[in-house]
């Protein structure tokens, strides 16, 4: 009778234990297709937010985005805080905008992923960018169920406002030559 009870009582703490360890187990690995789809259109949306927070001067959604601390490696070897970068040279002078179809993203772990592609800053005077674009690598991490970027190289500085774009004015009536009266 008491080898039963022992044996009861060891099969009992197994089946916890493996009970225990399910519910306890990390997220599953992101190599299953449909992780990977979720994890590239999770950080595409919060690169969007991003995004959208530089361009809106949103300095409370773009201090939400990043880790406190975090800083920008730039091609010149200087690290920047991306607060102090948006308010004092991106705000009301520049647009961010990555270029459609550069992004990519891929797992690092079970909580990270490194995203990359290429942004360009343009002037905010409604006319098509055509400033050539730097590659950037954030790093994003999982923290308390929300995704916010820890470091970022970027191989393409954020020019001065009067730089940021190169076109041309489309040609209009006004650009058009003159003949003499």
């Amino acid at each position: 009778m008491e080898n039963r009870t022992v044996l009861h009582r060891a099969i009992a703490a197994t089946a916890t234990s493996l009970v225990a360890s399910a519910a306890f187990a990390s997220p599953a690995s992101p190599g299953h297709r449909t992780d990977e789809a979720w994890l590239r259109q999770t950080l595409a949306v919060r690169e969007a937010a991003l995004t959208r927070a530089y361009n809106t001067c949103n300095l409370h959604a773009l201090r939400a985005s990043v880790f406190a601390g975090t800083r920008i490696a730039t091609p010149d070897g200087r690290r920047v805080d991306p607060l102090t970068e948006a308010r004092n040279r991106i705000c009301g002078r520049l647009r961010r905008e990555v270029v459609p179809g550069s992004l990519s993203v891929r797992a690092v772990g079970d909580d990270s992923a490194l995203v990359s592609g290429v942004q360009r800053f343009c002037a905010i005077d409604g006319r098509p960018c055509t400033v050539p674009g730097g590659r950037f690598v954030q790093l994003w991490t999982l923290d308390h169920g929300q995704w916010r970027m820890g470091w970022m190289k970027r191989s393409g500085g954020v020019p001065p406002a009067s730089e940021a774009s190169t076109a041309a004015p489309a040609p209009g009536p006004e650009a058009a030559p003159r003949s003499a009266p």
